[in-house]
């Protein structure tokens, strides 16, 4: 009898520790959190993009959102005081304007990263963020909409620059129906090789190339330009992580959705406030952006009406038909 009163006092403290824990657990997770957002001062039509982004944060009921602008004028150390008095939970960091300032905040501030890429280096430094990269998932998604031949997708990368959204990609098309084939290079020289090989091996009714987007493995004004040229005399379908691109001949890109990503950075936020671990993630987007005379160019391949809501298109007045 005494051993079952002793168990039954044992098992009563371990369900009214559960129970606090959990209560406290719950309590944090509905907390409202005092957030500061930092960002650039710029002009119109520049600071529409920042001001949807905060929109896009002040979306989230959790979060009090105070929003301070800094210029090249600024007084860090004043900036830095200001903080410390208002002490916020946690601080959102737009642009990479200011990488100092922005790295003496992170030493004293829980720090989430916006409105910037984001590389494999910021996540060894343990950054938390949205990066500008639209998720590869939802770029695969909208090629395999107008292509469904699609099987193989290529893509040339630095791997401590890039290689963190490539692996991202390799997961997301495990279950359906695409193989990511990646190509390290650690300079521009080794990915012009890599780009005229896999335009002149690949098959065109299959095969994709995906863009990224910045150096080490692109350059825009003399690599790029020589990569869409050959992708169009070869009829490859290229796609790209960058926006521009798609004016100047890929196929297609995904638009940032300045509202989406306020939202997203929001939920990190609070993510990291409530225990979780630093995380990047890529953008999310639905904007399509489209170039129509690289889509006739490959007319016997792609197929446009299954797909006529492009946020974009190019070239300008050239109609959807």
């Amino acid at each position: 009898m005494a051993y079952f009163k002793k168990f039954y006092g044992a098992l009563m403290l371990v369900l009214l520790f559960c129970t606090s824990t959990i209560a406290d657990d719950d309590l944090r997770a509905n907390a409202t959190f005092n957030i500061t957002v930092l960002y650039p001062e710029a002009r119109k039509p520049y600071s529409t993009f920042f001001d949807a982004i905060i929109n896009g944060i002040k979306e989230q009921p959790q979060l009090n959102i105070q929003a301070l602008t800094f210029d090249k004028s600024l007084d860090e150390e004043e900036l830095l005081l200001s903080l410390q008095k208002t002490n916020p939970d946690a601080v959102i960091l737009l642009g990479r304007e200011n990488i100092p300032l922005q790295e003496k905040i992170a030493t004293s501030f829980k720090t989430v990263h916006g409105a910037l890429f984001l590389s494999g280096q910021d996540i060894k430094k343990g950054h938390s963020g949205v990066s500008m990269n639209p998720d590869p998932a939802l770029l695969f998604a909208e090629l395999k909409k107008i292509q469904p031949s699609i099987k193989e997708i290529h893509v040339v990368f630095d791997p401590t620059a890039n290689g963190w959204l490539v692996q991202r990609a390799i997961e997301s098309t495990a279950k359906n129906g695409l193989t990511i084939i990646p190509h390290k290079v650690s300079n521009l020289q080794q990915a012009a090789l890599k780009y005229k090989e896999i335009v002149r091996n690949s098959n065109p009714t299959e095969d994709a190339l995906w863009l990224l987007h910045h150096d080490p493995t692109l350059d825009n004004k003399s690599l790029l330009p020589r990569v869409l040229s050959d992708a169009w005399k070869y009829k490859q379908v290229v796609i790209s992580s960058n926006p521009s691109h798609v004016r100047r001949g890929a196929l297609l890109s995904i638009l940032p959705d300045n509202q989406q990503i306020g939202k997203d950075l929001a939920l990190t936020v609070i993510r990291l406030l409530n225990g979780g671990k630093a995380n990047i993630t890529p953008m999310q987007s639905t904007l399509v952006v489209a170039n129509l005379r690289t889509a006739k160019h490959l007319s016997n391949t792609i197929h446009l009406t299954k797909k006529t809501n492009f946020a974009l298109t190019y070239p300008k007045g050239v109609a959807n038909d």
